[in-house]
């Protein structure tokens, strides 16, 4: 009997969630290297420091863009994970932290010194919260292949297993 409810609840709501299917993006973390056909264009950053850098400086590794917020709970859930893996694979990869979230270089520095980040976290600023395109959630993570092609968009947790699957790709795909 509770299978037939469930059948029939389900029949019944179906339509109200494919309303908009065509409206919508329904796949929001899909490939979306197609729209990046050349590589991205260089932008510079300022460091908590101060201290200016480029993004080119990183051209022939892997490159995660990772736009986050000190405020964030999903960002705060993804940050061991991206920084064990710029660890693990500090020859081929280099992760990014783009504050959007107006902390002051001094926050930041505070934050990533109690969560023990060992990759850069890099106040928001315009260079680098526009470099891909206007952020509207956070987290909002960026692939970028050595090639300095964008070949992943993700909105929402990203996790090692999901860094790993580009950067060192299955057999099977190569």
């Amino acid at each position: 009997m509770r299978k037939t409810h469930f059948l029939l609840a389900l029949l019944l709501i179906s339509p109200l969630l494919t309303a908009n299917a065509d409206k919508a993006d329904t796949n929001i973390n899909k490939d979306i290297s197609e729209k990046y056909d050349d590589a991205i264009k260089d932008f510079s950053y300022l460091d908590t420091k101060g201290k200016e850098h480029k993004f080119s400086d990183h051209k022939g590794k892997w490159v995660l863009i990772n736009y986050w917020a000190t405020y964030c709970p999903p960002c705060l859930a993804e940050i061991p994970d991206i920084d064990r893996f710029a660890q693990d694979n500090k020859k081929t990869f280099v992760s990014l932290g783009i504050d959007a979230g107006g902390s002051s270089p001094a926050e930041i520095d505070a934050f990533k010194k109690r969560l023990n980040v060992h990759y850069p976290l890099i106040p928001g600023q315009e260079s680098a919260l526009l470099a891909f395109g206007m952020v509207e959630a956070i987290p909002t993570s960026y692939i970028v292949s050595p090639k300095g092609v964008v070949v992943k968009k993700y909105v929402g947790i990203i996790t090692y297993d999901d860094l790993d699957y580009f950067v060192h790709p299955p057999i099977f795909e190569k």
